[in-house]
């Protein structure tokens, strides 16, 4: 205790050196605070954004469909399939889907997309498809040959709301079947794949383009939250067991999210080892200073029985009072600014097409996550106290004689 107090004494005697120090730990811990509280706002939007507009938590579909989308291959008792699926916890609803490739054109241009064939009541219910319908209207459930085209795919098509297109695929039969459809409505999902690659009919018209009659394709399956995932799939399998499905989660069917984090954490963690280094470099300074100011006095000490290990501790706590100091300050400014952040969001304009390609938003609302605080934390007083030991070594290390006699 003895030690402390002198330490916080020692602190005091050029208080603007040391708020400069304090300082600089503050800023740069709450600004690592902001940059993990950014990155994971950004990826935790990055990945709700699969989840709600594209794939749902979870698709079950024939082994082999999601890689060939070949049109034979449905979903064998599909009813009985759904009645076990409706029976587990946490499932909120499911959606029946038909895909396949397929050419959409008219008689000036044509484009390769994939046909999603969806049911127009309860799709809606599993992605968030309707409110991305900016012009015209949503698919009708008593409509016939209607389609939904992305914003992107209309301007290269050059088409609008009521004008007619020509929708090629080849049928479950291996002959090619087209039928005309009217252009419904148009989406502005801010995904490439929507905007620009994918159309939406009817369940009812894909399947019978298809040849397909009562047969689909794939469940999609939206669940109370994503961390409802991993016992969906333990109880799931169990059920299924030993039949010819395959059952992919959204992240197995978009790998590039979750790799895209793994990318962004190793960028942050190495800003975070380089700040925590200046930062460190910085606390060194301030107390190779206060020792040098300190040499007689430190030399006296010693001089009446003061051990070298004890002027060790003394230095080191002074390191590390400046730490807290700095940590506490940091994480109270680094929540408040995420906090405020969250709330109003980081808007970016004009990147709507460089987003779009990775499922990223214009609007990014920080949110931290607590293990991120903490590797930042302990990062930074591990370093900062190894970087102490040495102006601590040294002043242990001191002749008491040669250190009263020391003139500046």
């Amino acid at each position: 205790m003895f030690l402390l107090k002198l330490a916080i004494l020692n602190i005091n005697r050029n208080p603007r050196r040391s708020f400069i120090t304090v300082l600089a730990v503050a800023v740069g811990l709450a600004a690592l605070i902001f940059l993990w509280g950014f990155s994971d706002g950004t990826i935790e939007r990055q990945r709700d954004n699969v989840v709600r507009l594209f794939t749902g938590h979870v698709q079950i579909h024939t082994v082999g469909f999601e890689q060939s989308l070949s049109p034979e291959l449905v979903l064998k008792d599909r009813l009985g399939i759904v009645e076990k699926i409706q029976s587990q916890p946490h499932v909120v609803t499911l959606t029946e889907r038909v895909k396949a490739e397929a050419l959409i054109g008219t008689s000036q241009n044509s484009r390769g997309v994939l046909m999603i064939g969806v049911d127009p009541l309860r799709e809606p219910l599993v992605i968030e498809i309707r409110e991305q319908v900016k012009e015209g209207h949503f698919l009708s459930p008593v409509g016939n040959r209607e389609v939904l085209v992305g914003y992107r795919l209309a301007e290269k098509l050059g088409v609008h709301i009521g004008d007619k297109v020509v929708i090629m695929t080849q049928a479950i039969d291996g002959t090619l079947a087209g039928y005309a459809y009217r252009v419904r409505g148009i989406l502005h999902t801010g995904s490439l794949d929507l905007d620009e690659l994918s159309i939406y009919t009817t369940l009812q018209s894909a399947q019978e383009l298809l040849g397909l009659e009562k047969e689909v394709h794939e469940l999609v399956i939206r669940l109370t939250s994503r961390a409802a995932i991993p016992g969906f799939l333990n109880a799931v399998k169990k059920t299924l067991d030993e039949t010819p499905y395959e059952i992919l989660t959204w992240d197995d069917i978009i790998p590039s999210v979750n790799q895209w984090a793994s990318w962004a954490e190793a960028i942050i963690r190495t800003i975070l080892v380089t700040v925590t280094i200046v930062i460190g470099v910085g606390i060194m300074n301030t107390i190779v200073m206060s020792v040098f100011e300190r040499t007689r006095e430190l030399g006296v000490m010693m001089a009446i029985g003061t051990s070298p290990a004890q002027i060790i501790r003394l230095i080191l706590l002074e390191t590390l009072v400046l730490e807290c100091f700095g940590v506490v300050l940091g994480v109270i400014a680094g929540y408040l600014v995420t906090f405020y952040f969250g709330i109003v969001g980081i808007h970016f304009y004009g990147v709507e097409e460089a987003f779009s390609a990775t499922y990223m938003s214009t609007v990014t609302y920080t949110q931290v996550k607590g293990i991120h605080v903490i590797q930042s934390i302990l990062t930074l007083v591990a370093v900062t106290s190894l970087i102490g030991i040495y102006p601590a070594w040294k002043a242990g290390r001191m002749v008491p004689v040669k250190a009263i006699y020391h003139s500046y």
